[in-house]
């Protein structure tokens, strides 16, 4: 058995964009966020198979408390579907006039301030560059670490499209050592969901 970010890692090499691939980083954005590493064609799983935890990697020292581990600034409290609704809340108080505050607390999910960033509201698109931003600045950093081929984005978080990619993609090339820029595909999954657990 493993976990479902490895279960991608591999549905991904042998039947999507990662065809063919040898060394490359799957990352789930869901609810939470995982990883999946591929490293000379084999899942890295380190001594005690629990290698790849880079959604709890620290993005924003001292930053926001995660809902369930207590860490403070993790990728996942920011870049998964619930650190977005988190995000999303925060930022609707700035904009009275925003569409999200016509949904209550309980309604405002990732799934909603992707259908108001569609109607072009000002808000949700920040909400999406912001939580694009600490993606990025973490790819970075995984990059760094493993000089990938490609990193694949996927999940659920990955349907808000170039809302979320243009910005990963420009702050994880921004923060790369320029002897690794231009270098690794920032892509999403060609799987759906349903072909992870294959």
């Amino acid at each position: 058995m493993t976990n479902d970010a490895n279960a991608a890692a591999l549905g991904e090499m042998q039947y999507g964009a990662a065809k063919g691939m040898k060394n490359f980083i799957m990352i789930t954005l869901g609810t939470g966020v995982g990883s999946g590493i591929v490293c000379g064609g084999n899942l890295v799983y380190g001594h005690d198979g629990n290698a790849g935890e880079l959604g709890h990697t620290i993005v924003k020292p001292g930053g926001r408390k995660h809902w369930s581990t207590g860490s403070e600034g993790s990728l996942e409290a920011y870049a998964s579907a619930t650190g977005i609704a988190i995000t999303a809340k925060k930022m609707r108080a700035e904009f009275p006039d925003s569409m999200l505050n016509d949904f209550s607390e309980e309604e405002i999910n990732s799934k909603t301030v992707h259908e108001c960033a569609l109607k072009v509201m000002l808000p949700p698109i920040e909400v999406f560059r912001y939580t694009g931003q600490k993606l990025g600045e973490a790819l970075a950093n995984f990059v760094m670490f493993s000089s990938p081929q490609a990193i694949l984005l996927f999940g659920g978080v990955i349907k808000a499209g170039d809302f979320i990619l243009k910005p990963a993609k420009l702050h994880m090339e921004r923060n790369l050592l320029p002897i690794f820029r231009g270098k690794v595909q920032l892509v999403f999954s060609e799987l759906n969901e349903a072909d992870a657990a294959i």
